[in-house]
């Protein structure tokens, strides 16, 4: 008889999605080392679509790409 494997929790829910929060909160995040990194023109614009998705969740990522990003 086989014995049960180890398991762990998969990083997604099951059906694949993630939470738009999860989603800003990545966004913040790479801005933060693009920052240190001394890349702000890129962080600039990873910090763009944080705010964008903070101030209109119910828009998500619907939204045309250049307006979110200032362009």
């Amino acid at each position: 008889m086989q014995r049960k494997g180890k398991s762990h929790k998969a990083a997604m829910g099951n059906d694949g999605r993630v939470a738009l929060r999860e989603v800003i909160d990545f966004m913040s995040e790479c801005a933060g080392v693009l920052e240190l990194e001394g890349e702000e023109k890129s962080a600039f614009y990873f910090e763009q679509i944080a705010e964008f998705l903070t101030e209109n969740p119910y828009k998500g990522l619907k939204e045309h790409a250049g307006r979110v990003l200032g362009l």
